[in-house]
């Protein structure tokens, strides 16, 4: 199975915890523009997407804000309401076909109390989580905006064949007419 072997990749873990996982986990093939999770929801999966793609939105009234995004072999969920198991505040759209193995919140403590190596990879999953939020965090903070659409161009160049340029706008903060303006001044 993809995702088991993408986990022992990054950690290593027995053939009994593999089999575990993999009888733990239910495969989907979703269609684009499927709700994965709504605000006000608990969070009670996590996704990993062999393929597609998604974003986690807040909807501000009259249009979505882009605050993350999903791809090819990332690991799908909204961090905080799933390790609290509380409400989210955002909500999880696939922009793509997507084909997900799912995992509940309970199998997966289940899987960390009964075979401790898999402690390691939910660690490294965890760190590479919160680096990626750093340079969020970090993006958000750069002026101007062409320094911002720059950064994120070298960082996730595949994202703007991805994303339309509204989600890409909302996720670097700055209107649909100064994203136009700025790529139409790199072209």
């Amino acid at each position: 199975m993809i995702v088991v072997d993408y986990i022992k990749q990054i950690s290593p873990i027995s053939d009994v915890a593999a089999a575990e996982l993999e009888s733990r986990i239910t495969i989907s093939f979703e269609k684009k523009g499927k709700v994965l999770l709504k605000e006000g929801e608990v969070c009670s999966q996590i996704y990993f997407m062999q393929f597609g793609f998604a974003h986690q939105f807040k909807w501000d009234g009259t249009s979505k804000i882009s605050n993350y995004f999903w791809s090819n072999h990332d690991f799908v969920t909204h961090m905080i309401s799933f390790l609290t198991q509380s409400a989210c505040e955002e909500n999880i759209e696939l922009l793509n076909d997507s084909k997900l193995y799912s995992l509940t919140y309970q199998d997966l403590q289940f899987m960390y109390r009964e075979y401790p190596e898999f402690n390691h990879f939910g660690r490294v999953m965890l760190e590479k989580y919160f680096v990626d939020l750093a340079k969020l965090g970090a993006l958000s903070k750069v002026r101007p905006a062409l320094k911002r659409y720059e950064l994120l161009l070298a960082e996730w160049p595949e994202l703007f064949q991805l994303a339309t340029s509204g989600q890409i706008a909302s996720y670097l903060n700055m209107t649909q007419e100064t994203l136009s303006r700025i790529r139409a001044k790199k072209l």
